[in-house]
């Protein structure tokens, strides 16, 4: 049988007078073949097509479209886009792969060799797992090349298998972090895991002297399991794994263009259930889902602390560096040298004492690393009206701006409405005396309105603040206002 593009280039070529043993070497049929073409014309061949068209010629144009992309796509994975895209496909593996063998001759998509494997000694459920690193080019929808890298980890006892994949080169916080997605996906963690020699996980390894990365020794230490490192120029010690990095490639992501990371992650684990995990391995001549179900009875849960630590030293910009991002802390709680804890939880930065444990501040981690991130209170504006009031007016009160992060810190959100209230405090009083206040909230380290309005009630007297305040002020502040008095050792007028 011969396509409808062969058979014109058939006619073409004995219209030029070509001899006919030529064109069959050229087309790939025998002479008999080419006689029996040759007698028909076009509408007898298409008659012909309609009466004898094999089931999988249906899917013809949609198999070439994946070859054409990518000539080197294997059968399996050509099988695999057809079942996802025509799930009425109904077809034996042996049947499909000799029509892509044909069809490969036909065209000239033919598939290079792969190298042969050994295979080591099997180990025991839950025992070992495998993990390397692989990367490919791919096309994009406007035809642009795309490099993506992903990290493959294989159980190696039951061949079930995990990808991830990035736009980024891994480096060893987003290793760690795919061995996390890792180990939720297989439900636990091996006893031991294979690595080669690289430089996201190890500084050197000299005759079994291993020297970790120390980002992942501790995650190695948190998670319990054991690191083993293959030979230099041995990569078939850990097969199994090299083997699942080419049937990524040549598996899924030949022939696949490329609409974006979590896109390609969530067709992955599609492709991990439906295809990878859910058919018979060649070795085992079982599935490696079937398989697992004996293996995951040995798997050690995993808890790990989700937060990143850090310990940073405040500089004499009341500031710390976290992650080339400099963030100012406030100024009435750390002092320059504190020593200061930063866990990163779910993009939230938040900073501890570390001798005390006392929380200082929390903000949203910066987008983009590099710059300034100025304090500011959740819930307040760093830069309002009221603030830039209360510096241009009490401008002569040493310390005025530790007031503000104070008032800021421990007022919250109502921060803004209490120095607006402040600021009219200063047109009943004179300004000196509410410098004065403001100067005594600052040494006693109680920076609120009513702590102002309390210290006023003490020093000028309730007489005059029913003149300046309102009732409802003073019925709040006398008590704080006499224990003042007690404090200064003096009295209310």
């Amino acid at each position: 049988m011969i396509s409808k593009e062969q058979f014109l280039e058939l006619k073409h070529l004995k219209s030029l007078g070509v001899p006919t043993t030529t064109i069959c070497k050229k087309i790939g049929i025998s002479v008999p073949s080419a006689n029996k073409w040759l007698r028909m014309d076009e509408d007898a061949f298409d008659q012909y097509l309609r009466n004898n068209t094999p089931y999988l010629e249906q899917y013809r144009a949609f198999i070439l479209s994946i070859l054409k992309i990518c000539p080197q796509t294997p059968a399996t994975n050509i099988m695999y886009r057809i079942k996802d895209q025509f799930p009425d496909f109904n077809c034996k593996k042996t049947t499909f792969f000799r029509y892509i063998k044909d069809l490969r001759e036909q065209t000239g998509y033919v598939k290079p060799e792969s190298r042969p494997t050994s295979f080591r000694e099997e180990m025991p459920p839950g025992y070992e797992a495998q993990v390397d690193f692989g990367q490919l080019k791919m096309k994009d929808m406007y035809d642009r090349i795309v490099r993506v890298y992903f990290f493959c980890m294989v159980l190696s006892y039951s061949r079930m298998r995990f990808v991830y994949f990035s736009r980024e080169p891994f480096r060893t916080k987003t290793a760690i972090e795919a061995h996390k997605y890792a180990f939720r996906y297989f439900g636990g963690r091996t006893q031991t895991i294979l690595y080669d020699q690289d430089k996201v996980f190890v500084v050197s390894e000299n005759y079994g002297n291993i020297i970790l990365v120390p980002q992942f020794e501790d995650f190695v230490r948190q998670a319990g399991f054991s690191v083993i490192l293959c030979h230099k120029s041995d990569p078939q010690t850990k097969g199994k794994v090299e083997s699942f990095v080419r049937y990524v490639k040549e598996g899924f992501l030949q022939g696949r263009l490329y609409t974006g990371i979590d896109s390609l992650n969530s067709a992955a684990l599609e492709w991990l259930d439906k295809e990878c995990n859910g058919t018979t391995h060649e070795r085992t001549r079982k599935a490696p889902r079937e398989l697992f179900r004996e293996e995951s009875k040995y798997l050690e849960k995993v808890q790990i602390e989700e937060a990143e630590v850090a310990i940073r030293a405040v500089s004499d910009k009341n500031a710390v560096i976290y992650e080339w991002s400099k963030y100012e802390l406030p100024r009435s709680r750390v002092k320059q040298f504190d020593q200061v804890r930063i866990e990163e939880t779910d993009g939230m930065l938040m900073f501890y004492k570390t001798d005390t444990g006392e929380l200082i501040h929390k903000c949203r981690k910066s987008a983009e690393e590099g710059g300034d991130i100025p304090y500011r209170d959740e819930g307040t504006e760093m830069e309002t009206v009221g603030e830039n009031a209360v510096r241009r007016i009490f401008a002569d009160v040493e310390g005025i701006e530790d007031f503000i992060f104070m008032i800021r810190e421990q007022s919250g959100r109502y921060a803004n409405s209490q120095m607006t209230k402040i600021l009219s405090l200063a047109k009943a009083y004179a300004v000196d005396q509410v410098e004065t206040a403001i100067r005594y909230c600052i040494r006693v380290k109680r920076c609120t309105l009513n702590e102002i309005q309390a210290f006023l009630l003490y020093r000028y007297g309730i007489g005059i603040g029913k003149r300046k305040m309102t009732a409802n002020a003073i019925y709040h502040c006398k008590k704080r206002a006499e224990e003042i008095a007690e404090e200064q050792n003096g009295r209310l007028d």
